[in-house]
């Protein structure tokens, strides 16, 4: 197979695999979308939608307003006029959306400019008494609001709290992470607080006090400024405790199986709810879905128990059911054997809910459908029919990426994703993204359940450019492989053979890096990915932890040149310190093993070039790996880095960051685990935006090598793509 030495060449390929990109494209678009007639009929010019205004809420805020209208009222719809009653549910939408932000006394005046080019002025609060007349066609309907006074919490008391700390009150009636509190973050409002004052009931409830009471006694409002000042009055009562539950199984044929146990945990709805569910879904796995668990509380013994409760469960299990059909209304074009084999009951099974729910699920991770309701018919019967009911979803769905990095500048691209292919759930996916530093496009088919329960294979072709520190990369491929994700533990697990050209050209000493690796093999290789995630979030993660292993084996036996195991490990672990104070701590480990010499067997795509906004901070991408005699960076066969966060939250957007970051590597295997260590401090801000975090961190670097920046400023903005 001929590979690329020479600029001609590389060019062409760029070229080629754009044309081949953009094919695929209009390849899908043309396959899936729906025929036109040979000879349509010509049809007068549509008449331009109607315009929708809204100022005066912030640039954000205006878009938010007008988005939320559109979705709500218009259903995505671009009608031709709007309509009296659009402009009068408009408004009130608008005036309820403004005052639950916490401005309670907002002024909203609407221009409206009629079919007939004249002009209506009028305002929210004038439209509850004169609606306005019914046969209006309205051109542009313009919502001026004045927001006014921004109400907010500026002080909130408790007496009488004992059970739950105040602070910890605080927190269900406005957010007390940030260091720095706006007034927006405390932002007040009626139902906020009668809101807030329900929450703590429930959880003094939780806690075993089923007397507590909670009420604002005091509530202070400044309209000039919009303080509010707030006392909340609770009565706690007694602790209440669960000392004993007897079950009590009706029918003989159950009787056996009662039972008392002794829990010893607070009296509250929610512990009891939890209980009742258990004992219903261990029935359920027998075919009983009727099951009904009556609780009722004993009389107390004596005065020196009145708050220890003996309670007794009546169950009644009620008929065993069994499975008459199963049945798919709404699919029209999904495949009923795909459908029930995605299910696994059929018709005989008992009726077990939980089994039914499984299936549910595994229906809607197809990915093809926009929702999937359950019904049962009839609902008594001791057979049943099981329905699901599925609502398809867009054949063709189409994104824009846009983002921005330290080191490729602007980045953008484009994700398309063609879903229900052929009626069986197939999905393609195609991508292309273009940077100031590279090309890059994919193209990716997943064929569901095609191995077994539970296993997707896949099949997928990639191209990258890319200009690196010292480099310039060039690979393309294609590979197949299978998918399967375990739910219980939040694991993924993949595996897949790759064919690849990793072509590394645009080398300042060729021969010096020849000893490094080789600069243009075909590579074929096994790949096995596990991702193991419990965060919170896996976004912005506060709590919880992660463990990402990827294992790479590549021989001469799988058709290529080289002969090598990669290994990388990214594990890393979130705690909240409080005061909307966290913890992040991160390790990232990287190795290469050549089977032989790395110059006749290890890619030089292959070695690790660490630096950048996602390693070591103090460093430009790439920047922090070994150099070669010349000055230029040949990167490393293996390297470990730490990373420590403490990341401060001033405001619900906005957070302050303190880091450092350790790298140890080495340039070749002997030096396992490494045999040069880096380090960098700084600090950074971030904020959440809609689009993703923008991030502005600066590190410093203790001891930098010759050549070494003193410190690097990295910007980012989106997630990378």
């Amino acid at each position: 197979m001929s590979r690329p030495d020479d600029s001609g060449v590389r060019v062409s390929l760029s070229i080629g695999l754009c044309a081949l990109l953009l094919g695929a494209v209009c390849l899908f678009a043309f396959c899936l979308a729906p025929r036109p007639a040979l000879a349509a009929p010509v049809t007068p010019a549509k008449p331009k939608p109607a315009v929708l205004r809204i100022s005066g809420y912030g640039v954000l805020g205006n878009r938010q307003l007008k988005r939320m209208l559109r979705t709500l009222d218009l259903a995505g719809q671009q009608p031709d006029f709007f309509s009296s009653s659009f402009v009068e549910d408009a408004s009130l939408i608008l005036a309820s959306r403004v005052k639950r932000d916490g401005y309670l006394h907002p002024r909203m005046d609407i221009v409206l400019r009629l079919a007939d080019g004249s002009q209506m002025v009028t305002n929210a609060q004038s439209l509850i008494e004169n609606p306005l007349p019914r046969d209006l066609r309205i051109a542009l309907a313009h919502f001026r609001i004045s927001p006014g006074v921004l109400y907010y919490f500026k002080s909130l008391e408790f007496d009488g709290l004992k059970a739950v700390p105040s602070k910890t009150a605080r927190s269900y009636f406005f957010e007390t992470e940030p260091l720095f509190s706006t007034k927006h973050s405390r932002a007040y409002t009626p139902e906020r607080l009668h809101r807030g004052l329900s929450s703590l009931a429930d959880i003094l409830d939780r806690e075993g006090y089923q007397e507590a009471t909670t009420e604002a006694s005091t509530v202070r409002q400044d309209d000039r400024t919009g303080a509010v000042s707030v006392s909340v009055k609770v009565r706690e009562g007694p602790k209440f405790t669960i000392r004993s539950i007897r079950e009590e199984f009706l029918g003989t044929s159950q009787s056996s199986q009662n039972r008392t146990i002794t829990p010893h945990r607070p009296y509250s709805r929610i512990w009891l709810q939890d209980f009742t569910l258990g004992i219903k879904t261990n029935l359920y796995h027998l075919g009983y879905p009727d099951t009904t668990v009556e609780l009722r509380t004993l009389p107390a013994a004596g005065p020196e128990s009145a708050t220890q409760k003996d309670l007794v469960a009546t169950i009644n299990p009620g008929p065993q059911v069994r499975i008459e059909s199963v049945e798919f209304p709404g699919a029209k074009r999904t495949s009923q054997r795909l459908l029930r084999r995605s299910v696994r009951i059929q018709r005989g099974d008992l009726l077990d809910p939980t089994r039914v729910e499984q299936g549910r699920y595994r229906l809607a991770r197809l990915g093809v459908f926009d929702a999937v309701d359950l019904k049962y018919r009839p609902e008594n019967d001791e057979a049943r029919d099981v329905l699901f009911g599925l609502q398809e979803g867009k054949r063709i769905n189409l994104s824009l990426l846009l983002g921005w990095g330290s080191y490729e500048m602007l980045r953008g691209g484009v994700n398309v994703e063609a879903n229900d292919l052929w009626g069986l759930a197939h999905r393609a996916e195609f991508r292309a993204v273009q940077s100031f530093k590279g090309s890059s496009g994919g193209l990716n088919y997943t064929v569901p359940e095609l191995l077994g329960r539970d296993f997707d294979l896949f099949v997928n072709g990639a191209g990258l450019r890319r200009e690196e520190i010292s480099f310039t990369r060039l690979e393309y491929g294609g590979g197949i492989g299978v998918h399967k994700y375990f739910p219980s533990t939040s694991t993924d697990v993949s595996t897949r053979y790759s064919y690849q050209i990793l072509n590394a050209s645009d080398l300042v000493s060729v021969q010096e890096v020849a000893s490094e690796g080789l600069t243009n093999p075909a590579v074929g290789s096994i790949t096995t990915e596990i991702k193991h995630d419990r965060r919170d979030n896996p976004l912005y993660p506060q709590r919880g932890y992660k463990v990402f292993l990827t294992l790479e084996t590549a021989t001469s036996y799988l058709g290529g040149e080289a002969n090598y195991q990669r290994i990388e490990l990214f594990p890393s672990w979130h705690h909240p310190l409080g005061n909307g104070l966290s913890l992040s701590l991160g390790l990232s480990q990287g190795v290469d093993i050549s089977f032989g010499s790395p110059a006749n067997n290890l890619p030089f795509d292959k070695r690790f070039f660490p630096g950048g906004a996602n390693s070591i901070r103090g460093y430009q991408e790439g920047q922090a790996s070994p150099r070669n005699q010349s000055g230029q960076f040949v990167g490393a066969e293996t390297y470990t880095l730490v990373s420590v966060e403490l990341e401060q939250a001033l405001t619900a957007k906005w957070s302050l960051v303190v880091f450092s970051d350790s790298l140890g590597f080495a340039e070749h295997l002997s030096g396992y685990p490494f045999d040069t260590g880096l380090f960098s401090v700084g600090a950074g801000l971030r904020w959440r935006t809609l689009i993703g975090p923008i991030r502005l961190e600066y590190g410093y670097n203790l001891n930098p090598r010759p050549g070494d920046p003193f410190g690097t400023l990295q910007f980012s903005l989106g997630f990378p793509f």
